[in-house]
């Protein structure tokens, strides 16, 4: 598996291919090409992807990852009344509006991940969605699918998490672009600035705001790391700060390069931040109505299921009074062929009747009809985002399969819910639980039977 990330400067664009190979990531390819004009144009991003596919020949190019440097980015820091990143994403966009030097339909916008412990404090940062898009549309026409659109803040969270999986709390200090700082808790940012490169020789302001980060005098100070090459004159105001390590074949340039094409890779690093285009707009609304469709029919298919087995437990209960009826005729006309009048023969249809019963509890006929279980277990469903996928009816033994949001607490609350509406003769245990491939829901599965009957399921 490969994955590709860009980054672009106001004079080189580098791009560095890494290959998820075991025991550790491999860098197949690190090119960079100058820009003939700040930021690159049309025949600069040719160029790229030209010296990629001389890299990586007989690799068809994957979907790449584009990082946008702090000048073509606006980091602003806001406090919302929510404390989680979903709700956040969803109304920090009026908080920007009439606040940036652009047109409010011209903002793309994201936020920064935020500590676990959630203040409503929020860092956002923004670029213009004339150039997102236009970028995108050039890598295009080059043959670079633009999967993703991130910034650098986002590409040096992804270079301090390294095979750990998480940043280490403290706070970061890039150089590979603009100078960025970052102050880093539990994953989650509680500072970000953002100063001109030619200020490295000037480090005044930048001790000043890395004070500022650090928080309250008289608690112990944070780790300093940087990431990057560090100027002399930083590195003398800095001396207990600890360096980073670059990878193997990348240059300083290429860094933030470099932490884009991890994005695939460490999915959880950044909180998924994304400048959505139009595109990448239009293509999840593509796979939503697919997921509806998929999701429609797949209901469809579990109510024919459901119809099926009640169908066919109905036509075994009659095959099998059929078979009881016409054995109690059999043994009557064998002890006594000549007797047309049988006496008291209610008696003895009730003795093969409570013997069937008895091999019907044996065999685990003696459930609830389906049609009855099924209302049983639409009724138990609780509030909230979860959907039964898939329903399997045998005997006494009830099988749901569905999804439920991102709170695990639903498939527990649907347990308890269906335990209580089967009464005390029946249990319900969570066969399986865990999240989905994308993190954004939780897959279970339930099985309800009567108790006492284990069969192997």
């Amino acid at each position: 598996m490969y994955t590709i990330g860009i980054s672009i400067s106001r004079d080189r664009i580098h791009a560095v291919a890494l290959e998820e190979a075991a025991p550790a990531l491999r860098i197949a390819a690190a090119v960079s090409v100058p820009c003939a004009e700040p930021f690159g144009a049309a025949a600069d991003v040719a160029a790229l992807a030209e010296a990629l596919r001389e890299a990586l020949p007989g690799i068809l190019l994957p979907g790449a990852v584009l990082t946008l440097p702090p000048p073509l980015t606006y980091l602003r820091p806001m406090t919302l009344p929510v404390t989680d990143l979903p709700r956040a994403r969803a109304i920090h966009l009026g908080e920007l509006e009439g606040n940036l030097p652009i047109e409010d339909e011209e903002i793309l916008s994201d936020l920064l991940p935020a500590p676990p412990e959630g203040s409503g404090a929020f860092f956002a940062v923004a670029s213009r969605r004339s150039f997102v898009e236009n970028a995108s549309e050039q890598f295009g026409a080059a043959g670079i699918r633009v999967d993703r659109v991130v910034t650098d803040p986002v590409a040096l969270l992804l270079l301090a998490a390294g095979a750990a999986g998480a940043p280490r709390d403290g706070i970061y200090l890039s150089t590979f672009n603009d100078i960025l700082l970052l102050r880093v808790s539990g994953g989650g940012v509680t500072a970000a600035r953002q100063f001109p490169q030619a200020m490295v020789d000037r480090p005044e302001e930048i001790l000043g705001a890395i004070r500022e980060a650090a928080g309250e005098t008289g608690s112990a100070p944070p780790s300093i790391f940087l990431v990057g090459e560090t100027s002399a004159s930083l590195a003398d105001v800095l001396p207990d700060a600890e360096r980073i390590p670059l990878p193997e074949g990348v240059l300083s340039a290429g860094l933030a390069a470099y932490g884009a094409a991890l994005a695939p890779l460490r999915p959880r690093v950044g909180g998924g931040f994304s400048l959505r285009t139009s595109a990448e707009a239009a293509l999840e609304r593509d796979r939503d109505r697919r997921w509806k469709i998929g999701t429609g029919i797949a209901a469809g298919v579990a109510v024919l299921f459901a119809l099926g087995a009640f169908w066919f437990a109905g036509w075994t209960e009659g095959n099998k009074a059929a078979r009881a009826r016409a054995l109690v005729k059999k043994e009557f006309a064998a002890v006594a062929p000549d007797v047309r009048n049988v006496v008291q023969p209610g008696i003895q249809i009730r003795a093969k009747l409570d013997s069937l019963r008895r091999q019907q509890k044996e065999l685990g006929t003696d459930a609830p009809p389906p049609a009855d279980m099924l209302q049983l277990a639409s009724r138990a469903l609780p509030k909230g985002e979860i959907a039964a996928r898939e329903i399997s009816i045998e005997g006494g033994r009830l099988r749901i399969a569905g999804e439920a949001g991102s709170d695990a607490r639903l498939v527990e609350a649907y347990r308890a819910s269906l335990a209580s509406a089967f009464g005390p003769d029946f249990t319900a245990t969570v066969q399986e639980s865990g999240g989905s491939v994308k993190g954004t829901s939780v897959k279970f599965t339930i099985l309800v039977e009567k108790k006492g009957d284990r069969r192997a399921s």
